[in-house]
């Protein structure tokens, strides 16, 4: 157990894979109550040459992928913990320590969850707590990460980073096998705080690829931006605190599932935060964001799927000091061998500048290529071959003299992942 080299690790990340280490082995001695499950990934990462001024957001650059320089890397340690009960209450816990961002070892999803015995066939279910709405179709791996690939698309990854609150959420499903159809359904309503900033990095960085999850109570950096050091823009900070509470106001959402025959899936939401764009709060400024989420799956055969999420939304800041519409979407294709896996991924996205504030053009595009190989070589283990390439111009890194506005970004990675399922 944890006989890797040391010098490999930094002190932090070291000490967390030992911990969870030391907790998956005496697992299997828990309760029939409690569940847990962990993934770990380290490996070799190299990526395209950059000045510093194009590295990565969370260490001011003004790049959209999260690695900067080539180096031996542990990604994100990842620990879910499920606690049963025999009535109809449960809970659950997801824990996440990385090197990136604040490299803090902190929570990233814990509710509670009440779902009693079916009546008439449908099924009612409440959660309570800081999680993500179901919006993904491609993160429904351990704690909300990826089965597909290393770095999540440029959606998820957004929504790794500003979106979760703390919310209150109720469904209500009526499942196919128990009217003997092949169609399913689920309507679900949530109300939440706490998610006021939500729209800070994509409104100067933009979209990012990347698999860091911002810890409740974390802290995202981005640039210091020259527009932010004079008016009106000179009182919102160069970091974002997503999960904070500003103004009073209670968001709100309203999704419908749709599954036909457990092969076809159809998720759509409306998500309003109904934030008072002009409160200046705790260091920061409040962000009225609104959007509509479709995610699509389709299961081809047992070796090909297909998923795909379109994202169009509107946020501001400010006394329209900052308009902006945005729109993302990808598309994953996956084909699972008898040996190995692979899937091939495409993003793209657009942001468009609607004010008119002087010097703080906040429109940008992009588009992004992932190529992933998994092959498994125990119980235990899996390696990992990954490759993205990025083309990204952002309008505003032309805040400065001579800064390019597009630019390529390469990333390449060799990873072993390890789980405890």
């Amino acid at each position: 157990m944890c006989k890797m080299p040391q010098r490999f690790f930094s002190r932090n990340c070291w000490s967390a894979a030992c911990l969870f280490a030391t907790v998956t082995a005496t697992a299997a001695e828990l309760t029939p109550w409690l569940e847990l499950q962990a993934k770990a990934e380290v490996g070799w990462m190299q990526h395209s040459e950059q000045p510093d001024n194009l590295g990565a957001w969370w260490r001011h650059g003004t790049g959209q992928l999260a690695v900067q320089d080539d180096h031996l890397s542990t990604g994100p340690v990842l620990a879910a913990l499920q606690i049963n009960s025999d009535s109809a209450l449960s809970a659950r816990l997801h824990l996440s320590q990385q090197q990136a961002l604040d490299a803090a070892t902190g929570i990233t999803e814990a509710w509670l969850q009440y779902q009693p015995l079916p009546v008439a066939g449908y099924r009612f279910k409440t959660r309570a707590g800081w999680f993500y709405p179901a919006l993904s179709l491609e993160n429904t791996d351990t704690a909300w990460s990826s089965p597909y690939s290393s770095t999540f698309s440029a959606v998820n990854s957004w929504y790794a980073e500003e979106l979760r609150a703390k919310t209150l959420e109720l469904s209500l499903s009526r499942p196919g096998r128990s009217f003997a159809s092949a169609h399913s359904w689920q309507w679900l309503l949530g109300v939440f705080r706490d998610n006021d900033p939500l729209g800070s990095l994509i409104a100067w960085r933009g979209f990012a690829v990347h698999n860091l999850q911002t810890r409740i109570g974390g802290r995202i950096d981005f640039a210091h931006y020259p527009s932010l050091q004079r008016f009106p823009l000179d009182k919102q900070p160069d970091w974002v605190e997503p999960f904070a509470e500003l103004d009073g106001h209670t968001g709100w959402y309203g999704a419908v599932h749709y599954l036909y025959q457990q092969d076809t899936e159809l998720r759509f939401y409306h998500y309003d935060n109904r934030a008072d764009p002009t409160v200046l709060a705790q260091g920061q400024y409040a962000w009225l964001n609104k959007f509509d989420q479709l995610a699509f799956q389709q299961q081809f055969s047992e070796r090909w799927r297909l998923v795909s999420q379109y994202l169009d939304g509107h946020t501001e800041m400010g006394y329209d000091t900052v308009l902006i519409d945005y729109r993302a979407a990808f598309i994953l294709l996956n084909y699972q061998h008898d040996l190995w896996q692979a899937t091939l991924r495409y993003d793209h996205w657009q942001q468009w500048d609607r004010d008119a504030t002087a010097g703080d053009d906040n429109s940008g595009r992009g588009h992004n290529w992932t190529l992933a190989w998994q092959y498994p070589l125990s119980e235990h283990w899996v390696f990992l071959s990954e490759f993205s390439r990025m083309n990204s111009h952002q309008a505003s890194r032309g805040q400065w003299a001579d800064w390019p506005l597009q630019r390529n970004f390469y990333q390449s990675q060799f990873s072993l992942i390890w789980r405890f399922d």
